[in-house]
């Protein structure tokens, strides 16, 4: 997430960017009637069809394949590869959704999905499981590259040819973003009008972040993204973790701006511009907190069959 995180579920613009960081969803049938999940990440799961129960960690996995159970005469094995572990907020769950689903339609219907109804598929999914979710991260994970993104009334808007160069930073915790929502929410209901305006500043920022992006602005679109973070301070999803980060990483000469991408409350912080490899953690005691630098870079492409 680039602009609009929160804001975006109430109807406001968002900015996302996929990076090519990928998972990857192989598929080979079985002669029995057993479902088998393999990751390096969550280890293996076994559940059969006859008895199918979506439980966690694979939550995500199990409910893509819940929507195509009555298609599915016979078990397999689902292998899944991941670039990028899946507790830094660069949703990883969106894509594996899009992946695992992606893969269920070659499969079952032996074609490549539309991508349009794989990306209302892949949202459904993410509701299903957590009731609530935006799909600006399943946008990016199907259509690939940065995407001016509005959930209500949908929209869906692919910059051309765009190349941002982006730092992350891993803050070495993750609050699931449901939770997070849910804490942003209570304080939005306690203080309805002072929220209004500033997700109404956090959709003008994004709608202006995208004015930048086209005319290739990088100054004034790391302004924006420091205005950005402000607000998203104001919202109550910064912590010391992530200030510090993002301060650091305003102080390097080659950082237009920083802001933390994703719910907050943990994930990462990222920066407009390159730094060296390595440069985070800065400390052993940042090393020790599991802070990491992670490298990224806008991909063009989102969903790709193989």
């Amino acid at each position: 997430m680039l602009f609009g995180e929160h804001a975006v579920l109430h109807g406001k613009q968002a900015v996302v960017a996929a990076v090519n960081n990928y998972i990857q969803v192989e598929l080979a049938p079985c002669l029995d009637r057993s479902v088998r999940i393999v990751s390096v990440e969550f280890g293996e799961h076994v559940v059969a069809l006859d008895e199918f129960a979506v439980t966690s960690p694979y939550d995500y996995v199990l409910t893509a394949i819940k929507q195509y159970l009555t298609k599915i005469d016979c078990g397999f094995l689902l292998h899944i590869k991941s670039e990028f572990p899946p507790n830094i907020g660069f949703g990883s769950s969106a894509a594996v959704t899009v992946a695992t689903l992606g893969v269920l339609a070659i499969w079952l219907e032996g074609k490549v999905p539309d991508l349009m109804r794989l990306y209302k598929q892949a949202v459904k999914v993410i509701r299903l499981v957590h009731n609530i979710g935006s799909g600006a991260d399943v946008a990016a994970s199907v259509f690939g590259g940065v995407i001016a993104y509005q959930m209500q009334p949908l929209k869906i808007k692919k910059l051309n040819n765009v190349h941002l160069p982006l730092t992350a930073i891993y803050s070495g915790w993750k609050t699931p973003t449901f939770k997070v929502i849910a804490t942003v929410e209570k304080k939005r209901r306690q203080f309805p009008v002072i929220f209004a305006d500033l997700y109404n500043a956090i959709g003008k920022c994004a709608q202006m972040a995208v004015v930048a992006i086209k005319k290739n602005d990088l100054v004034s679109l790391g302004e924006l993204m420091n205005i950005h973070q402000g607000l998203q301070d104001a919202i109550g999803v910064n912590n010391n973790i992530l200030a510090e980060l993002i301060w650091d990483l305003r102080a390097k000469p080659n950082i237009y701006g920083a802001k933390i991408s994703g719910a907050g409350m943990g994930d990462c912080a990222i920066g407009l511009g390159e730094i060296m490899a390595d440069t985070f953690p800065r400390s052993k005691a940042q090393q020790k907190f599991g802070i990491k630098q992670i490298d990224v870079a806008v991909s063009a492409v989102g969903f790709l069959p193989t």
